[in-house]
């Protein structure tokens, strides 16, 4: 009787995880009451292809993306012209702290989520730039 109450512990509320080849995301399945299954889904945003698509083209088709070639994506993708090799190392460590808390220090470039992140974070690629633009000369006059 003991060992069955040890049992039904155990079953009551552990998670089984359990990978399936339907499942590309991953479920968990939960044992209630030794009654029924709960089946809950992990759902992480996975990159679209057009983002998979323009990673690949801007690391020359590598995992990884590295500063310079952040750069060249900020300027020829995003028209970002200003943008220098120190603002792409800059925004670089920005996403890296803040995705990778224990590994920021020994990481020093971009995958294919990390970049996705990055743009989908608004202070760091938002959609307008708070930089004013002088007028025209020709309104000056």
């Amino acid at each position: 009787m003991g060992s069955y109450k040890k049992d039904q512990r155990r079953s009551f509320s552990s998670p089984e995880p359990r990978k399936s080849n339907k499942d590309e995301m991953g479920s968990y399945n939960y044992k209630m009451f030794n009654l029924f299954n709960r089946k809950f889904k992990i759902t992480e945003a996975e990159p679209p292809k057009d983002v998979q698509q323009v990673f690949s083209k801007f690391s020359d088709g590598g995992s990884h993306m590295m500063a310079d070639q952040l750069r060249r994506f900020l300027v020829l993708h995003q028209d970002e012209l200003h943008c220098t090799l120190a603002e792409a190392k800059k925004i670089m460590e920005e996403v890296i702290n803040r995705r990778h808390h224990l590994t920021r220090y020994s990481r020093h470039s971009l995958n294919l989520d990390d970049f996705f992140h990055f743009l989908l974070y608004d202070d760091l690629n938002g959609p307008i730039t708070s930089q004013v633009n002088p007028p025209p000369l020709s309104l000056c006059k």
